[in-house]
């Protein structure tokens, strides 16, 4: 099964919102999705949730920002509808002002693989629900990044 959504085949379009997902993911689902990084962005990220249970139950909340102290990370959660838990930060590949991005969230057997314009991050992120509980998929822009498109196959 494959589903799209995009505002424009160029990418500029408004944001990407909350999207239903057609069916559930599955072990070698692929998550793709392009953006337009834009200098000063402070941070963005992509939910995969459960709208079903619970508006604020995050399978995975990944989310790359700029660490003070540490340069430029890649921030993956979960938030079980009433709190936060344990966080991984992952070092992230150098996004370039005005230049698209990649970002592939690979559904394994025990683990989310990610990898940004096709360099795998350090860290998988295990799970920590059910991956057939995940029913839509959300992209936030920071103050000026821009998601452009996805597509789950």
């Amino acid at each position: 099964s494959s589903s799209a959504g995009s505002q424009e085949s160029q990418g500029l379009g408004p944001p990407l919102a909350a999207q239903q997902l057609d069916s559930p993911l599955f072990v070698g689902s692929v998550i793709t999705a392009w953006g337009l990084y834009k200098e000063g962005t402070t941070k963005f990220n992509i939910n995969l949730k459960n709208k079903a249970s619970n508006r604020n139950h995050f399978h995975l909340d990944f989310r790359p920002i700029s660490d003070p102290h540490g340069g430029p990370v890649v921030v993956m959660n979960t938030h079980n509808g009433s709190h936060w838990m344990q966080e991984v930060r992952t070092a992230l590949p150098s996004f370039v002002d005005e230049k698209r991005f990649k970002v592939e969230i690979i559904c394994q057997k025990d683990s989310f693989k990610v990898y940004v314009d096709d360099i795998e991050l350090g860290s998988m992120f295990k799970y920590r629900f059910l991956l057939r509980e995940i029913d839509e998929i959300a992209f936030h822009p920071g103050s000026s990044a821009r998601w452009c498109s996805y597509q789950i196959s």
